[in-house]
């Protein structure tokens, strides 16, 4: 019964402590807390290498030198040694001392305790009251089982949602947290920003449910379904979390010009995708500079601007790009984002 809750424990505090539930970690930790084990003939382990508890067990009490840190420290020199030997990478096998730290750890909460501190003869003890203490078999390991269980199923599902500080930094609406989700999602689902922030221009409510475009570094570019704003620039954020919503591709064209009339591509380009948000991004040089009028509002990313005869896009609408190029001939390449299905609001 031991040898369960010993693995279980060591298993459940290795998943919280690094952040995973790799298997193969988790195995190595429930290996490693079998070890101290090793001391009595008695124990599962024991009886699987009898020669060796045979050995310790007449020439060390139980729980003393197979239960130390001592102990603890030669696994890990071992095991760190040799994950470097095979894998090249020193940490790789830090679950087995881990497992065997936290199963020697959970013993000093038994009648008996261990001698942590071996060749030091003390016994660490963790409950000064001995009715406190845990007995082998008792009703009191049946509840440590089942709350070492119960931390493993959470640990894992913790570890397989990115960790403790992931999820805490998601509550909070940490910009890292949300970042980590757009970037595990935006090629395979629409992503929403729920944001809690005002407009720089005038310091207002800004706060709402944004559809993210695209990322500038560590922002956001997103839309209301009306304009696209910039997170930092248009929208000074004091929270943002990630949604996931639908599933939908994402895809990357190239869009050249050969001084032709720059409407024919981009209608080809929507024609082809009648059901998709389309953004285009680069530059072109246009024949009439003049005609381009470029709507400005303190609260709207620049989509466009124009220098000279150069027209630098950035994350435009296609249905925008079409209004504004009526009449010109352009020369240079763009690439178009194409996100099928557009969502509801979408430009």
């Amino acid at each position: 019964m031991m040898a369960i809750t010993h693995a279980t424990i060591a298993s459940a505090g290795t998943c919280l402590i690094l952040g995973t539930a790799d298997p193969v970690t988790l195995l190595l930790a429930v290996a490693g807390s079998q070890i101290p084990d090793i001391d009595t003939s008695t124990s599962l382990i024991g009886q699987v290498f009898f020669p060796v508890s045979s050995y310790i067990e007449d020439r060390f009490p139980h729980r003393s030198i197979t239960h130390s840190l001592l102990a603890t420290a030669v696994i890990a020199a071992v095991a760190m040694s040799a994950s470097y030997y095979f894998l090249g990478d020193m940490w790789s096998w830090i679950a087995l001392p881990l497992g065997h730290l936290l199963s020697c750890f959970s013993d000093t909460f038994t009648k008996q305790g261990v001698q942590l501190f071996y060749p030091n003869p003390c016994w660490a003890i963790s409950v000064s009251n001995p009715h406190r203490r845990i007995r082998t078999g008792s009703t009191a390991e049946y509840w440590v089982l089942a709350g070492a269980i119960a931390t493993l199923v959470i640990g894992i599902s913790l570890a397989t949602n990115g960790g403790i500080t992931y999820k805490v930094s998601e509550s909070l609406g940490l910009k890292d947290a949300a970042i980590s989700i757009y970037n595990q999602n935006a090629s395979s689902h629409h992503t929403w920003a729920e944001i809690q922030g005002v407009w720089a221009s005038d310091r207002s409510n800004a706060s709402g449910k944004y559809w993210i475009v695209d990322m500038d570094g560590s922002e956001f570019i997103v839309t209301d379904g009306k304009s696209i704003y910039k997170t930092g620039k248009q929208i000074v954020v004091n929270k943002l979390t990630v949604d996931v919503g639908e599933p939908s591709t994402t895809e990357i064209r190239t869009v050249n010009f050969n001084d032709e009339n720059a409407i024919a591509p981009l209608k080809e380009l929507a024609t082809a995708y009648p059901n998709a948000a389309i953004f285009l991004n680069g530059q072109i040089v246009i024949d009439f500079p003049e005609d381009i009028k470029i709507p400005i509002a303190p609260n709207q990313f620049p989509t466009a601007q124009l220098v000279g005869s150069t027209l630098k896009l950035e994350n435009l609408p296609l249905e925008k790009a079409i209004a504004q190029l009526k009449g010109q001939y352009a020369v240079g390449t763009l690439s178009a984002k194409i996100v099928n299905p557009k969502p509801s609001f979408a430009l």
